[in-house]
């Protein structure tokens, strides 16, 4: 006499090894990813950079990219181009700001980064 219950394999493999080996699976498509990342450089980001510049003309748009190191976060400025003034800036400057003074707020409570 067999009892069948639903959600239980049939396989004979007991389901925590199954999650085990799915974790682990993960852990390696991570650590995939991140060395991938980290295998850009910075001249490649620059041409990046340089493509998305040139596009935006198209729409006589300007873009401006930099990385305010404060945050440590990319800003990006979209700046008409016939009146040279700010359209948008992502993420605007309050939240960078606060962004700013919230890790300062941080730092003053936690004295060791890990």
């Amino acid at each position: 006499m067999s009892l069948e219950i639903p959600g239980i394999l049939k396989s004979g493999i007991p389901p925590d090894l199954i999650q085990k080996e799915h974790e682990t699976s993960a852990k390696q498509d991570k650590g995939q990813i991140i060395s991938q990342v980290k295998t850009i450089t910075n001249e490649q980001i620059r041409d990046a950079i340089d493509k998305l510049e040139r596009t935006s003309s198209i729409f006589n748009k300007r873009l401006k990219l930099y990385v305010n190191r404060e945050i440590n976060r990319v800003i990006i400025k979209v700046i008409d181009r016939t009146t040279d003034k700010v359209i948008r800036e992502i993420p605007p400057e309050e939240i960078q700001h606060l962004i700013a003074r919230i890790r300062e707020t941080i730092g003053v409570l936690v004295d060791k980064e890990i």
